[in-house]
């Protein structure tokens, strides 16, 4: 927003003032004030639009629904001056006198924003034809439209003398229908729409009590609405007519209506047996699907589960067909895998045993334990011997290897020196059968 202090000159006093530029948008035109602040406060009035700050009317309107004479300034420089520096003095600018009660305004005043004043202004070489700046123009392309609406004057708004718009709004005021009555005359029951928490059932009949005698009155907390039933449809229709566009109760304005007729329901008088009828009617579905009342299996049924339950469905409702097919197509394979080998084939391979605690798996070596720590038990013949090139475990203290399962068949290998031991003394302290298998072969005789 840009201030430019004595930025212009007020249209309507002519004297200098304080101006204010800003843009409400990206895509709307820039907007100041044109007439001073002085001038604005005389006329309760705001200093860009000219319309009533309550009730975002025009000044003809207001005067005109509050029954107020026009109070104008003097035509001279020099009068309107005086007058508004006396006004000034006497705070009668600080002191608004348009804010009196009026239903006319109340029923006429816009509650809303209005963004269509933030337009842009229309361009006018493009009413000529001669706009060559197409999307990058700022103004709108568009043909200004006829009518006495083009013919607005900023004197003619602020004093409130024929202004179109304001005699627009007039004309729609003299032309608002009435709350019409009903053709049934049993209805005598009012519609209040809008009604907010903090009001009771005691606030809504202190609003319609003095138009006749009451029968009932019914408050709906869930849809903020109440119902008003008078004893005579005369006193009905009176409470409408004095209410509809003016009922406010705590500053609140209230949609009033002509409440409608019940429709019976159908399955008996007063939607008793309707209701009766839809019970039993969910009920017998819910035993044809196999589930009682709250889905509870019948009497002698065990409990069903949800598919969320089913950790093989993952929470899925119902489990796809490809999937069906796969999981038949694996049980197939179990069962076939299950089955005992044909008589005359290839035998299965033996079970994997487990060696025993503190032995080490099969093949692989075991580091002599430190000096001070028992050695480990030794355990049952291994189940088959170590792969080739793979020393077989030895016993703690030396000795023979541990012999496998499966007899001998593959040369013995000498156990690992001992600490400070040297090899060769760890060869001769090997069993016979290893210091037998070092020997080198013996040399034929000669011939």
């Amino acid at each position: 927003m840009q201030r430019i202090e004595y930025g212009g000159q007020c249209h309507i006093s002519g004297r200098p003032y304080t101006v204010f530029r800003w843009r409400p948008g990206n895509d709307a035109r820039y907007k100041k004030t044109i007439i001073c602040q002085e001038v604005a406060k005389a006329k309760n009035v705001c200093q860009v639009c000219l319309f009533d700050l309550d009730y975002g009317l025009p000044v003809q309107v207001r005067d005109q629904a509050l029954g107020t004479q026009d109070e104008s300034l003097p035509d001279s420089a020099v009068g309107k001056e005086f007058q508004l520096q006396r006004m000034t003095a006497e705070g009668e600018l600080d002191e608004s006198k348009f804010n009196a009660p009026s239903d006319l305004l109340q029923r006429l005043a816009r509650t809303g924003p209005y963004y269509k004043r933030n337009q842009a202004r229309i361009c006018t070489f493009f009413v000529r034809g001669e706009c060559k700046r197409g999307a990058e123009c700022p103004y709108r392309h568009e043909m200004p439209t006829t009518g006495p609406l083009s013919e607005q004057n900023i004197k003619d708004r602020y004093y409130g003398v024929n202004d179109p718009v304001a005699n627009k709004i007039l004309e729609r005021a003299a032309n608002m229908q009435k709350l019409e009555p009903p053709e049934d005359k049993s209805i005598c029951t009012l519609f209040v729409g809008g009604v907010t928490p903090d009001m009771s059932e005691d606030d809504i009949k202190d609003a319609f009590y003095s138009h006749g005698e009451l029968k009932a009155v019914k408050k709906v907390e869930s849809r903020s609405c109440a119902f008003v039933t008078y004893a005579n449809r005369s006193d009905a229709e009176a409470a409408a007519d004095a209410l509809a566009g003016k009922l406010f109760i705590k500053g609140q304005r209230l949609k009033l209506l002509w409440g409608r007729p019940q429709q019976a329901r159908p399955g008996g008088e007063g939607g008793g047996g309707g209701g009766q009828d839809a019970a039993a009617q969910q009920q017998q579905q819910q035993q044809q699907q196999g589930g009682g009342y709250f889905s509870m299996p019948p009497p002698g049924q065990a409990p069903g589960y949800y598919p969320s339950m089913d950790p093989t469905q993952s929470g899925a409702r119902a489990e796809p067909k490809r999937q069906r097919g796969e999981a038949a197509a694996g049980e197939e394979q179990q069962a076939k895998r299950q089955r005992p080998p044909a008589p005359g084939g290839p035998l299965p391979p033996p079970p994997m045993v487990r060696p025993p605690y503190g032995m080490p798996p099969p093949g692989m070596y075991m580091p002599p334990p430190a000096p001070g720590m028992m050695p480990p038990p030794r355990g049952p013949p291994l189940p088959f011997p170590p792969p080739p090139g793979m020393r077989p475990p030895m016993p703690m203290g030396g000795g023979p290897p541990m012999p496998w399962a499966g007899g001998s068949g593959r040369p013995a290998m000498p156990p690992p020196p001992r600490p400070g031991q040297s090899p060769a003394a760890a060869a001769a302290s090997a069993s016979p059968a290893v210091q037998q298998q070092q020997q080198p072969p013996a040399q034929p005789a000669a011939a």
